[in-house]
């Protein structure tokens, strides 16, 4: 190989003085994991990322592909780390097509800013703005965008994610119940292959693809297939009315019945969300009224015609009621919005005020998720570690986030035992456990993605087709991929 000054050089000469950093105290700034890398690139088209692919591919140089950061945490540690590409100069939304609901953007635009782009005729965005910072002394909405329509997506920290970042790790929330997971919207990609290679797939109609679909191989698989650089996404129109409705309960028995109740009806709720009292009193909003009094809370999102949300919103509380509710709320357009994204950044609160902070996602059967919060709950009271759980009824898919003090060694000790042990436990019940975040240096002590299963020599096959060399994020992905 070459001498890594030599490679620099070369890194300039493809895409700019301004477009490369070696800095130290940047380099700090994209540290993954132990390691520090020796060069972050900043491409500005799918082209330049072809040309640093296939400069690191020449050169056997590990690289590790970045969007806002909000997902760094999640995957092994790296076996080795020698560039970072950033997408934050990829920032385009390259075509909207609200006649036949389509968007194309690339993969370092913000979920938020494609959002605000598809505002409605009133002029409100699907995420409140009013605190985010403009971009290029532009107004991301304005009056100039009247497309009605939305990207219907839900993903963790949905005012700061790339919807590169987004797809790489099929990031998902809460309406998922209504609006399913990314992969499920995306109609085409443009993606550049570990040799460098631009490959392309799908296009701007539901049935545009023969044979294998690479932009479903792509979506979830962490960049270790390659980076995805433009994105065809399918739209919806903007739900005519949009409701929380925000129930207390006195017991997870209670609230679990409600819950399940709401799934044996013809209703069709965007949300169901199942929170112990330690999650909704964290939840970065201010009135909630009553929310995070009780043991336990259900939050239900509405969005769809007026007279639909209306019939729902009755019968809704009305179930409530005869399961025990001690109090019922309802949150309307802006309140409703800035309640799910409070939803959608909990994890970045919680983390910000504890610095051992687990995060667990667990997926079990539809049907055992109520039996899943419960054995969670019980497993980490008597292990004496504080938790905030929180359910997606209906998926199957209970998050659990342990509140730790990273530098309380003994307590971290536990916890990574239980977190094993409980890892162990799903895996038999024909569930997963993935330690979304987890500090560092506890990572090796950890089964990050749980067992792989039965797919794995099929994912380990692809890999070593695609990326013999292992230099797409090495390492990070499922059994050390």
């Amino acid at each position: 190989m070459k001498n890594f000054e030599e490679i620099i050089n070369e890194l300039l000469e493809m895409v700019g003085r301004k477009s490369v950093t070696v800095e130290p105290d940047q380099l700090s700034r994209f540290r993954v994991d132990h390691l520090t890398p020796q060069a972050v690139v900043f491409p500005k088209n799918t082209r330049q990322v072809s040309d640093v692919i296939r400069l690191a591919h020449t050169h056997n140089l590990g690289l590790i592909p970045w969007g806002s950061g909000t997902h760094m945490a999640m995957g092994n540690p790296p076996k080795r780390l020698d560039l970072v590409l950033s997408t934050s100069r990829m920032n385009h939304i390259i075509d909207v097509d609200t006649a036949n609901l389509t968007i194309t953007v690339e993969a370092g635009v913000k979920f938020r800013d494609i959002q605000a782009r598809l505002a409605t005729q009133e002029d409100r965005c699907y995420l409140p703005l009013e605190d985010l910072a403009t971009e290029a002394d532009e107004v991301i909405c304005s009056d100039r965008s009247h497309s009605g329509s939305f990207l219907p997506m839900d993903p963790p920290q949905a005012d700061k994610a790339t919807i590169g970042g987004i797809i790489a790790t099929n990031a998902a929330g809460p309406r998922r119940l209504l609006y399913r997971l990314p992969r499920d919207l995306i109609l085409g990609v443009r993606m550049v292959a570990p040799t460098g290679d631009i490959i392309g797939s799908g296009g701007k109609t539901v049935k545009n693809v023969s044979g294998y679909d690479v932009s479903k191989l792509a979506v979830g698989s962490l960049g270790s297939l390659g980076i995805i650089c433009e994105m065809t996404f399918k739209l919806l129109p903007l739900p005519q009315k949009m409701e929380t409705l925000l129930f207390s309960f006195k017991s997870f028995d209670a609230a679990s019945a409600f819950a399940d109740q709401i799934f044996e009806t013809s209703l069709l709720p965007a949300a169901v969300e199942v929170l112990t009292e330690s999650a909704c009193s964290r939840l970065a909003m201010e009135g909630i009224p009553n929310f995070s009094a009780a043991p336990c809370g259900v939050a239900v999102a509405l969005e769809e015609f007026v007279p639909a949300v209306s019939r729902m919103s009755d019968e809704l509380t009305a179930m409530a009621k005869s399961h025990g509710a001690g109090t019922n709320n309802s949150l309307d357009d802006h309140q409703h919005q800035a309640f799910w994204l409070a939803m959608s950044n909990l994890g970045r609160t919680l983390e910000s005020e504890n610095s051992g902070l687990i995060t667990l996602k667990v997926n079990t059967p539809v049907s055992e998720w109520a039996k899943t919060f419960k054995t969670l709950e019980a497993t980490f009271s008597e292990a004496g570690l504080p938790c905030a759980l929180q359910a997606h009824a209906g998926n199957g898919v209970c998050l659990a986030r342990l509140l730790l003090d990273g530098e309380d060694n003994d307590t971290m000790e536990k916890a990574v035992d239980t977190v094993n042990h409980l890892s162990n436990l799903f895996s038999e019940k024909d569930g997963s456990l993935v330690v979304q975040t987890v500090p560092p240096q506890w990572k090796a002590n950890l089964n990050i993605w749980g067992n792989p299963g039965s797919a794995f020599p099929v994912m380990k096959r692809l890999k070593e087709k695609i990326d013999p060399l292992g230099i797409m994020n090495p390492g990070r992905f499922v059994g050390g991929l």
